[in-house]
């Protein structure tokens, strides 16, 4: 009995994984931009601002990324093309993600929203998820860091 539940347990953790895989793609690289909740300034900062990053992960102009973005071209092609391997895109986004969760723990830290010693738990906490986990098709680490740019890999 135990053997079956654990196995429909991972049938459906797959499937949830795979329909996020599915999401991410339709939505293109980047995540979804059309969130209900969202002005129309916020959606315009968003993209910006991941358009931004994403040219500077992979040393490409703002431009190369959002002509790419715009000709349905995944993130992980556009990398390709300019010379960064799978490996090396990983472990840019994951110092990435590292960078800003540490900026965004510091931020709860100054405004007495968490202690330091909470948010240095926390950090270790990530670290340890990120040396296990890959970034890829799915949202990878970023399930600990909370959304971002990441979203949509």
């Amino acid at each position: 009995m135990k053997n079956k539940l654990k196995k429909a347990g991972v049938v459906g953790a797959l499937s949830i994984a795979a329909l996020g895989v599915m999401s991410a793609s339709a939505m293109g690289f980047g995540g979804g931009m059309m969130r209900s909740n969202a002005t129309p300034d916020e959606i315009a900062a968003r993209k910006t601002s991941m358009f931004t990053q994403q040219a500077a992960l992979i040393g490409a102009t703002v431009d190369e990324v959002k002509n790419a973005w715009a000709d349905g071209k995944s993130f992980q092609a556009l990398a390709a093309e300019k010379g960064v391997t799978k490996e090396q895109l990983q472990a840019k986004m994951k110092a990435h993600a590292l960078d800003q969760a540490k900026t965004q723990l510091a931020t709860l830290v100054s405004k007495g929203v968490i202690t330091q010693a909470q948010a240095d738990k926390r950090l270790a906490a990530m670290q340890t998820k990120a040396s296990t986990s890959k970034i890829g098709g799915t949202r990878g680490m970023h399930g600990g860091f909370g959304g971002g740019m990441m979203s949509g890999f």
